[in-house]
C-alpha cells in the first residue's frame, strides 16, 4: 500500500467500473484515429491531476480540471523569459507544499508539472487540421488549454461515479511546519532548475527534470527518501516496457495508444494496493506511449524521461540531504544549548 492513500475492500462491480474506465479513456481512443490525433495527448495530460484530485473529493477534481489548463496558459505566455518563468515555477512549487495543509499535494504534483511542460517543453496542439506549436498563436495556446480542461471535465464526470462505488480515505493533512518546509524545498530546486533549463539548455523534454522534482519531494525527509528509490527503479523499468511495446506495436498507433490506455487504467490500481515503484512502473509508458512521432520519438522519450528522471531525482536527494541535516543540527543545538558553569559556553547535550 502506498502511503498517501487507503481503499476500503467491499465486493466490487467489476462490470460496472470496466465500463466507466472504457467511458473515461474512449474520448483518447477516438482522437488518436483522427486528424487531430496530437491532441489526444492533451486530452490525456488532463486527465492525471483530475484523476489524483478525486482521491481527495469529485471537487478539487474539478478545480484540477480548471487549474491545470490555466497554469498550462500562463506557462505559455511567459516561454522565453527565464527570470520570469522561473519566479512563476517557483510560486507554484510554494504553492503545491503549502496546499499540503489540506492535503492536496498530491493533485498539486500532477498539476504543477505541466505548467513546465508548456513553458519548457513546447507542446504541440492539431488545429485546422495542421500542427503547430502551442505557443504560436492565441488561437493554439486556446485549443492546448481547451483539450487539457476537457480532458480533466470528462475525467471528473465519469470518476465522480467511480468514487461513489469505491469510498476513498483522502491523503493526510499536513502540519505547517512541515508544509513550510516542504514549500520552500520545491520552491527553491524547481525555481533554479527551470532558469538553468530556459537559460542554458537547449532540451525541451528537460521539463521533466521539474517533474521529477515535483513527485519525489515529500513533506517528510524519510517519505522523500524512499520515494527518489522507487521513483528511479520504477522509471526505469517502465521506459524499458515502453521501448518493448513501442518496438512490437511499430506502425501502430492506435494499438499503442489502447495499451497505454490500459497502463493508465491500472496505475490508480497500483497506486492503491501496490508499492509506489509498481505505480510508476505503469504509469511511465502510459505517458511514454502517447509522444507523438511514431517508435523512434517513442524511443527517445522514454531514454530522456530515464535520463532526467535519474538527474532530478539525484539533485532532490542531495540538496534535500544537506538541508535536512542543517535542520536537524540546528534543532539540536536549540533544544541542547545550556550554559557552561566553568567557561560559559554553551554546550550540546540532550534537553
Amino acid at each position: 500500500m502506498t502511503e498517501e492513500f487507503a481503499v476500503s475492500k467491499p465486493a466490487l462491480p467489476v462490470a460496472r467500473l470496466s465500463a466507466l474506465a472504457a467511458l473515461v479513456i474512449a474520448p483518447v481512443v477516438v482522437l488518436s484515429a483522427s486528424p487531430w490525433s496530437a491532441n489526444s495527448s492533451l486530452w490525456y495530460l488532463g486527465m492525471l491531476p483530475a484523476v489524483m484530485g478525486l482521491f481527495s473529493s469529485p471537487r478539487l477534481a474539478l478545480g484540477a480540471a480548471f487549474l491545470t489548463p490555466t497554469w498550462m496558459g500562463l506557462g505559455l505566455l511567459l516561454q522565453g523569459l527565464p527570470v520570469a518563468g522561473a519566479l512563476y515555477m517557483a510560486a507554484i512549487g510554494a504553492a503545491v507544499g503549502l496546499s499540503a495543509l489540506r492535503g492536496w499535494h498530491v493533485m498539486g504534483a500532477f498539476a504543477g508539472p505541466l505548467a513546465a511542460y508548456a513553458l519548457i517543453g513546447a507542446p504541440d496542439v492539431a488545429v485546422s487540421f495542421s500542427v503547430v506549436p502551442a505557443g504560436s498563436t492565441l488561437g493554439a495556446g486556446l485549443a492546448l488549454m481547451g483539450f487539457v480542461a476537457a480532458g480533466g471535465l470528462w475525467t471528473t464526470v465519469i470518476g465522480r461515479q467511480v468514487t461513489a462505488i469505491i469510498p476513498l480515505n483522502p491523503p493526510p493533512d499536513v502540519p505547517l511546519r512541515a508544509a513550510g518546509y516542504f514549500a520552500g524545498a520545491l520552491a527553491l530546486l524547481i525555481g533554479i532548475a527551470t532558469y538553468v533549463e530556459m537559460q542554458w539548455l537547449d532540451a525541451p523534454n528537460a521539463w521533466r527534470v521539474v517533474l521529477t522534482f515535483f513527485v519525489v519531494v515529500q513533506p517528510y525527509y524519510a517519505a522523500t527518501s524512499h520515494r527518489v528509490v522507487a521513483r528511479v527503479v520504477g522509471t526505469l523499468a517502465g521506459a524499458v516496457l515502453a521501448v518493448i511495446v513501442a518496438e512490437a506495436l511499430t506502425n501502430e498507433p492506435v494499438l499503442i495508444t489502447i495499451v497505454a490506455l490500459a497502463l493508465t487504467a491500472a496505475a490508480p490500481w497500483a497506486n492503491l494496493t501496490r508499492p509506489y515503484w509498481v505505480f510508476v512502473l505503469f504509469l511511465t509508458p502510459a505517458i511514454v506511449l502517447q509522444t507523438a512521432g511514431g517508435t523512434e520519438a517513442i524511443v527517445r522519450g522514454a531514454f530522456e524521461r530515464a535520463l532526467f528522471t535519474v538527474v532530478g531525482a539525484t539533485a532532490a536527494i542531495v540538496v534535500l540531504t544537506i538541508g535536512h541535516q542543517l535542520i536537524a543540527r540546528r534543532s539540536r543545538r536549540s533544544l541542547g544549548q545550556v550554559p557552561d558553569a566553568g567557561g560559559g559556553r554553551m554546550g550540546v547535550g540532550p534537553p
